[in-house]
Parts: C-alpha cells; sequence; structure tokens
C-alpha cells in the first residue's frame, strides 16, 4: 500500500522566497552596470532560481525531511549540482568582472581550491552525526543547505566560460575534462558507502514512517546513493560534453584552416 498524502504538502517558507528575490534583484544590479550582459544571461538565473524553488518550496521538502533518505538525496543533487551551473550561465564577463572584486571569491574559485572546497562539503555533510543533527535542527539544515549551494557554485566555477575567464590558472579544455572526472570522486565515495552498506547509516530515516509497504530504511538508502552517484553525474556529464565537442570543433577548424592555407 502506499501513502500519497505527503505529495499534497507544498511548504511555504518566507526566507527562502526573500533569498531567491534577494538573488533575483542582486542579479539584476549585476547585470545594470555590464555592457555585456544579454537576455539569455536572465534565462539561465531564473532557470537556476526555478530549481532552487524546486528543492526548496515544493513537497521534495517535507518528504526529505520527514520520510524518505532517497528524496532528500534529491533535494542535495538539485542544490549543489544543477542549480549552481545555471546560476553561473547567467553571468556575463561583465558581470563576474565585478563579482570577482568581492574578498575571497577569486582565490575559492580557483581549480584546486574549488575542488577542495566542494569535496568537502559534500563528504563532511553526509558524515552520519552531522546528516541527522542537520535533520532535527532546522537552523543547521539551512546551513547544509547553502553550503551545499555555495560549493556547487565554486566547484562549477571553473568551467563556465564567462567565470574561468577571471581565474589566474585558467584551464585547457582537456584540463577541465580531468577536473571533472576528480569531481566526481568524493560523490561517488558517499554514494558507493549508501549503496553497499547492510545496515542504515542515518538513524533518523530508521524512525520514519513508511510510505510504501516493504519499503525499508536500507533500500531507501541504497536507492538515495543511486541518486547521488547518477543524477550527480548528469550535470557535469552534460558539461563534459559540451566542453568536448567545442574542444573537437575548434580543432577541426583549426586542421581545415592549415590544410586551405595550403
Amino acid at each position: 500500500m502506499i501513502s500519497w498524502w505527503p505529495l499534497t504538502m507544498w511548504p511555504f517558507d518566507l526566507t527562502v522566497y526573500a533569498g531567491l528575490v534577494l538573488l533575483y534583484f542582486g542579479h539584476a544590479w549585476l547585470a545594470s552596470g555590464a555592457a555585456d550582459a544579454e537576455r539569455k544571461h536572465t534565462l539561465y538565473f531564473l532557470a537556476g532560481l526555478f530549481t532552487l524553488w524546486v528543492a526548496l518550496e515544493t513537497p521534495i521538502d517535507p518528504l526529505s525531511d520527514s520520510y524518505l533518505d532517497s528524496v532528500h538525496m534529491l533535494q542535495h543533487v538539485l542544490l549543489a549540482f544543477v542549480a549552481p551551473p545555471l546560476l553561473l550561465l547567467g553571468l556575463s564577463p561583465g558581470m563576474v568582472s565585478r563579482l570577482v572584486r568581492v574578498p575571497g571569491v577569486r582565490a575559492s574559485t580557483e581549480p584546486i581550491p574549488a575542488q577542495v572546497i566542494a569535496g568537502v562539503v559534500m563528504v563532511v555533510w553526509h558524515l552520519p552525526p552531522l546528516y541527522d543533527a542537520t535533520l532535527h535542527n532546522e537552523g543547521l539544515h539551512v546551513i547544509e543547505h547553502l553550503t551545499f549551494i555555495a560549493a556547487g557554485v565554486v566547484l562549477y566555477w571553473p568551467i563556465v566560460d564567462a567565470t574561468s575567464g577571471h581565474a589566474r590558472w585558467e584551464m585547457s579544455a582537456g584540463a577541465k575534462l580531468v577536473y571533472m572526472l576528480l569531481a566526481t570522486l568524493p560523490q561517488d565515495g558517499v554514494a558507493l558507502a549508501l549503496i553497499f552498506s547492510r545496515v542504515p547509516f542515518y538513524e533518523y530515516y530508521t524512525h520514519a514512517p513508511r510510505l510504501i509497504a516493504g519499503f525499508t530504511a536500507l533500500i531507501d538508502q541504497t536507492i538515495a546513493g543511486a541518486v547521488l552517484m547518477v543524477a550527480g553525474k548528469v550535470t557535469l556529464a552534460v558539461a563534459a560534453m559540451v566542453i568536448f565537442f567545442r574542444w573537437f570543433g575548434a580543432e577541426h577548424r583549426a586542421d581545415r584552416a592549415h590544410v586551405l592555407s595550403h
């Protein structure tokens, strides 16, 4: 038997809406001072804000907070791997040039610090004591979500054209592909631990109501690991494909130009 009533639970958190509005007007302010800001930047940024809204203000949030670790992991994927690249695609080079003046932005978004920050955030928050603590403490849970978003922004910063162009170390296309491969290791470590564990990691979910008969906490945890491993790679895979085909296209055009010149 399946209980569907939690799907009718739509949260309304004024702090989330305030944050989304603040981000929107912050983006508008950056765009107003950048001559190269285009309509596409606004559309990408709005898509990022919509992803944050879906993660935090739809039934995904109550389901993850009270019932299913697998849905909670989907929420983390949306916050850390889907919304951040969309938000960064919403920035033009001129807008980024204003952002990098903020102390700490340039230093934290260089490739090596970015990898370390994102990896530490991914692993530490999924350690059982902290993970359970966030589910019992709403303030800590908010901090967790904010750090996932920030870590995602930092992780994707060195590979998005507009933002990576301001780095002291601007990676080549090949280096970006290696960078993205390395970025999958922390999430894979967490995911594999969840998938192959024979005991539930998170005590909180062992006491959560069962929405589906026979859907145990261990099954839920295994699916959570699979969600992190598969869904967490999707945006990185898309980014890798874009970079690879741009690189391949540039090499092809260069070879063709060389042949034509001779």
